[in-house]
């Protein structure tokens, strides 16, 4: 019975979590696609970062710009970022949705 309530809990904030339709989707997609994300990173001289630009960080970097809240989880990043400059990143917003983001890295 414990092993159900988890479950059921999981399923829950899953649900929470998920964009509801497929019109609610577009709207993210369109909010998302007209915002340039910035993201601050620690770099040296030659714009080499120190470490890689994170989901996570992309995520806080959207929220932070006013666009909607995005799960770290469905953002897709192809290659590390791991320089100074400006990359696409994939977020998969619905099963038949998904939004190209620009993510600027600056030098903090």
């Amino acid at each position: 019975k414990g092993a159900e309530k988890d479950v059921t809990a999981i399923r829950k904030a899953r649900k929470a979590r998920e964009i509801a339709t497929l019109d609610e989707a577009k709207a993210t997609r369109d909010a998302l696609q007209a915002k340039t994300v910035v993201v601050s990173a620690k770099a040296g001289a030659s714009g080499r970062l120190f470490g890689a630009v994170t989901s996570t960080e992309i995520a806080a970097a959207v929220a932070a710009a006013g666009a909607p809240t995005i799960d770290k989880r469905r953002i897709e990043v192809a290659q590390a970022i791991k320089a100074v400059g400006d990359y696409t990143v994939q977020v998969r917003l619905h099963p038949e949705v998904s939004a190209k983001v620009t993510v600027k890295v600056v030098a903090a």
